[in-house]
């Protein structure tokens, strides 16, 4: 699927976000030994945030959009179900959404890149939602939004200076930003499971997700 086959307005990808079913995330997040043990409560919160989040990719992808360490932790949680995850991005955004994961670890200009990144987090929250959100722990990766099917000089999302920017920093060379890479439709997913394994594919998808009753039970 070419990326650019779903175009929708930010609207419509906001929209998409803030309709987004994340309650099978919350179930394990919420669990004392697989998640975090949130409460319900705080559960809610950082989805929101989370949403938040994805609604400012979404808005402004010329952008270094970082959330800050629960929403990290929310992300995470949505990217380890890999298969809804990869739905979501799809009906979302039209592509997947790539996550980097070591902006402002890597030299002391990176830090400066991500501390830079993070007030105009802020300042673009608070345009946006009408208050300054308090960080949680500080920010953390960067979105990758422009990870798939563009320019190496658009690879500033990997929070490295422009004139230091490397496709390969994004995971892919500059020549192949395909929607090859990034289309990981959940529809294909049933090729890589048939073929080979197909009893482990059921053991993985058949059961369906938990939901939030099941984890007040």
């Amino acid at each position: 699927m070419n990326q650019h086959a779903q175009q929708k307005t930010p609207e419509q990808i906001v929209e998409a976000v803030f309709a987004l079913d994340l309650d099978p995330i919350k179930f394990k997040l919420m669990d004392a030994d697989e998640g975090y043990g949130w409460t319900r409560a705080e559960a809610d919160r950082h989805e929101l945030e989370y949403k938040r989040f994805l609604a400012l990719v979404a808005k402004y992808p010329e952008e270094a959009i970082v959330p800050d360490k629960n929403v990290d932790k929310f992300w995470h949680g949505h990217i380890l179900d890999t298969m809804k995850y990869a739905e979501d991005c799809r009906n979302v955004f039209g592509y997947f959404l790539h996550h980097f994961p070591y902006f402002g670890m890597r030299d002391e200009e990176d830090a400066a890149n991500l501390a830079k990144a993070s007030g105009r987090t802020q300042e673009l929250y608070r345009q946006e939602f009408g208050a300054a959100k308090q960080p949680d722990a500080g920010y953390c990766g960067v979105a990758a939004a422009a990870y798939c099917g563009v320019a190496a000089e658009k690879t500033a999302y990997c929070g490295v200076a422009s004139d230091k920017a490397s496709a390969a920093y994004c995971g892919i060379a500059a020549d192949k930003g395909s929607a090859a890479y990034c289309d990981i439709a959940a529809e294909k997913a049933a090729a890589y499971c048939g073929a080979a394994a197909p009893a482990y594919c059921g053991v993985v998808t058949g059961k369906g997700r938990p939901t939030l009753d099941q984890a007040a039970a």
